[in-house]
């Protein structure tokens, strides 16, 4: 017996030593994957989680278009207002003011800007600003990305959660923020980021700068200050920015948005792309194609003229409104450069080699087309869905003139010299005793298609104005060519109070029970 019980006595250890020895030979670390303990350590694991904020805010403005997530903050913004039109599905409901909660490209824009606060909020959390120079400058930048993001929340949604850590799962129905604290961490953000001395500037005027600059966050900081009406605070940002003497305006404004401008003296900041087919999302790829001149359906191309078009394809978004047009000859003309740099009529179309066949029916079109930011050859020139490689701004120095115009008309000062600035590159006379509907002008036909109006007309309160008659009407450009007008069948097309803000995504608000529908949808 006593033999018996020693042997399973012997036995058992041997299985326990043997299992323990069997437990730590199994206890090998996973390859190719790392801990969130030791993953944001290192200046290059900041360097790396920074150029995540970066692609992020690309991504948002004016990247995603795949089937997983539809969003392109630029377009959606530009046909929210009233200077293009576009009847291609998600876009359709903007263009005629029937935009509802499962709008693909609502959903992809409310995701992607909180996924780059997300990014954002790791760089902020988890690296220490006083380790090094690099995390740093880092972080200041991440803060910039932040607050940017929170711009767009704020003017397009209104009441959103305000993120700003990364959560723990209990957190992730995070509750909606009254706007004057949202607007209060906005401010926060961009002054940390400002006052932490870590962002550079650009070496000299026509020196290119890839990363945030100093410069850049006080021109967003004006904007925002602009936005809640702190006119003077506004003009003090701007002030930094004219008077640092780094930014200017180019002689051509055809070459804004094309390579010929990637770096420019009037870029404020930008997004940097490159060629990149294993990643033609978020380089533009499949937008460029569907915002190029539809060549294969309505036009002939000789391969002449100054410009080098694609013609491979194209799908013909984002048309011109008559009405940005009608403003153009009524204050400039006919002939007018800066309007010629933006849109085409057809009679200009053979200066550029180009024929219109008139074969069909061209749904949206007004007989105008949109030239400002229409891929060329030296943009895109292997394939519409290799991306592009031209930078896209994300603001530019005549935007900040003209908004420091605004902070001074609206706040009893002359801002006679900026508004001229801007008029003189275009050919235009100087205008003395400049009024705030004067600016308003300005600014409608110097960045037409240029994602910036929508927020305009808010912040004028001239939404319902200007907006009237949006999506009531829908174009036709016939054989002919000929252009009518037919009622929208959509009982529910034209502008309502309810879009001045956009709904929140439907898929929000079944997994964040805390978020309330924004009034009207």
């Amino acid at each position: 017996m006593k033999k018996s019980i020693f042997s399973l006595v012997l036995l058992a250890c041997t299985t326990l030593v043997f299992t323990m020895c069997s437990e730590k030979l199994l206890d090998i670390p996973q390859k190719g994957v790392q801990s969130e303990d030791n993953s944001y350590v290192t200046d290059t694991d900041c360097e790396a989680a920074i150029t995540a904020v970066y692609a992020g805010w690309r991504s948002t403005w004016s990247g995603k278009g795949s089937e997983v997530t539809y969003c392109n903050l630029f377009w959606m913004k530009n046909v929210m207002a009233d200077e293009l039109r576009s009847e291609h599905s998600n876009q359709e409901e903007f263009s005629n003011s029937t935009v509802t909660e499962s709008n693909l490209w609502v959903k992809g824009a409310y995701k992607i800007l909180y996924q780059t606060v997300y990014l954002a909020n790791i760089v902020i959390d988890k690296f220490k600003p006083e380790e090094s120079e690099t995390k740093a400058r880092s972080v200041a930048e991440a803060r910039f990305f932040r607050a940017l993001c929170y711009y767009e929340l704020i003017t397009l949604w209104g009441r959103v959660p305000l993120i700003d850590h990364v959560l723990a799962p209990e957190e992730y129905e995070a509750e909606q923020c009254d706007e004057d604290k949202l607007w209060e961490f906005v401010v926060s953000d961009l002054t940390a980021a400002i006052e932490s001395g870590t962002l550079g500037s650009k070496k000299s005027i026509d020196a290119g700068e890839a990363r945030i600059t100093q410069e850049a966050a006080y021109a967003v900081l004006g904007k925002v200050y602009l936005t809640v009406g702190e006119y003077a605070k506004a003009r003090d940002a701007f002030g930094k920015v004219i008077n640092s003497n780094l930014y200017g305006l180019i002689d051509n404004m055809a070459d804004l948005y094309h390579r010929a401008a990637d770096g420019c003296r009037e870029y404020i900041f930008e997004n940097v792309r490159h060629y990149d087919m294993n990643n033609v999302y978020d380089q533009d790829g499949w937008y460029g194609m569907e915002e190029n001149w539809p060549f294969s359906y309505y036009f002939e191309y000789d391969g002449n003229g100054p410009f080098h078009f694609v013609t491979t394809k194209g799908w013909g978004a984002m048309c011109p409104t008559k009405k940005v047009y009608d403003a153009f000859v009524a204050e400039e003309g006919l002939k007018s450069p800066r309007r010629r740099a933006a849109m085409l009529t057809l009679d200009e179309l053979a200066e550029y080699g180009v024929k219109y066949t008139e074969t069909s029916t061209w749904r949206g079109n007004e007989g105008l087309f949109r030239f400002k930011w229409l891929i060329c050859e030296e943009d895109e020139p292997a394939t519409l869905w290799a991306g592009r490689q031209n930078n896209t701004p994300c603001m530019r120095y005549s935007d900040v003139l003209l908004m420091m115009a605004e902070a001074c008309v609206r706040d009893g000062q002359n801002g006679d010299a900026y508004v001229n600035e801007v008029r003189a590159r275009a050919g235009l006379p100087a205008k003395s005793g400049v009024t705030f509907d004067d600016v308003k002008k300005e600014r409608l036909l110097e960045l037409c298609f240029e994602a910036v109006r929508f927020q305009d007309l808010k912040r004028w309160g001239d939404l319902a104005k200007e907006l009237a008659d949006k999506g009531k009407q829908i174009p036709s450009l016939r054989p002919g060519p000929s252009v009518d007008y037919a009622d929208n069948p959509n009982p529910a097309a034209g502008y309502q109070d309810r879009d001045k803000l956009l709904p929140f995504p439907l898929v929000e608000r079944q997994t964040n029970h805390n978020i309330t529908q924004n009034e009207g949808y």
